[in-house]
């Protein structure tokens, strides 16, 4: 087999830019278990540091620009390419607004991007800076690169200013937003989970199994999961349904893990 025939049949690589969380939980060591799920390799680069533990988040240090764009540039200095993109928590508006600006240029403006809007860790403490800007002006030039946001319900709220408290006005929010589809996870709604994939006046629902447990990281590992079959050339829905299915599998082996009791 050539060394070109080896290249096409390796995993594709995804490029992760997000929070190193040092439990494992989420942020970049979550979204690299969630490529592996799906075949695909990431490159991790980390946009800040944060200080977490069993207890919650006690605070976060962004990257400094020129480390987070110095990290992009040495990983794309060999001959292999990412086929896609993926976002988390990025710490602040000055660094989601160069990263935006890097992303636009070859040779990665046309891979897919997946933005996960991180803003808050699961403990409630903030993981962006928006630097007197709205969340959604902080994120703008990002969301309108990128092929798919995955906002949670108060993250919607926070993007958008808008209502979201019933699935027409999560969807008119949504639609509101300055990219091509969103993902509204449902995780925070009351009743049955289901998350709504808005694509334009098109919507499609994904309904999923409420567990009486919770586990950290779920929405890192489908955003993630997401890129990584995009990545491999899946179609959106696909992909969606791909990376519900890799989240549903990390909740039930987190059960025997400890996971925490759901609050609802």
């Amino acid at each position: 087999m050539t060394a070109r025939r080896r290249a096409r049949r390796a995993p594709p690589r995804v490029l992760l830019v997000a929070g190193l969380d040092p439990t494992g939980g989420a942020g970049l060591v979550a979204d690299l278990e969630a490529l592996a799920a799906v075949g695909a390799r990431g490159w991790a680069v980390a946009s800040a540091l944060t200080a977490q533990g069993p207890k919650g988040a006690r605070g976060f240090e962004p990257a400094s620009l020129a480390m987070l764009l110095g990290q992009i540039d040495a990983l794309l200095e060999g001959r292999e390419r990412p086929r896609a993109v993926k976002t988390g928590m990025l710490g602040t508006a000055t660094l989601a607004g160069a990263l935006a600006a890097r992303l636009a240029d070859p040779p990665l403006a046309r891979v897919p991007l997946v933005v996960d809007p991180v803003l808050l860790a699961s403990s409630g403490a903030p993981l962006l800076d928006p630097g007197g800007l709205s969340p959604g002006e902080a994120l703008a030039p990002l969301l309108a690169r990128a092929r798919l946001a995955t906002p949670n319900l108060p993250e919607l709220a926070a993007l958008s200013g808008d209502d979201v408290s019933t699935d027409d006005a999560a969807i008119r929010a949504a639609g509101r937003l300055p990219v091509r589809a969103v993902l509204v996870k449902g995780g925070h709604r009351a009743g049955a989970a289901v998350d709504l994939l808005v694509e334009g006046r098109r919507v499609t629902r994904f309904p999923g199994r409420r567990r009486a447990w919770t586990a950290r990281g779920t929405g890192c590992r489908l955003a993630s999961a997401i890129a990584g079959l995009l990545a491999q050339g899946a179609p959106l829905e696909e992909a969606v349904r791909g990376g519900k299915r890799v989240v549903e599998a990390y909740l039930d082996r987190a059960r025997g893990r400890g996971a925490a009791a759901s609050r609802r």
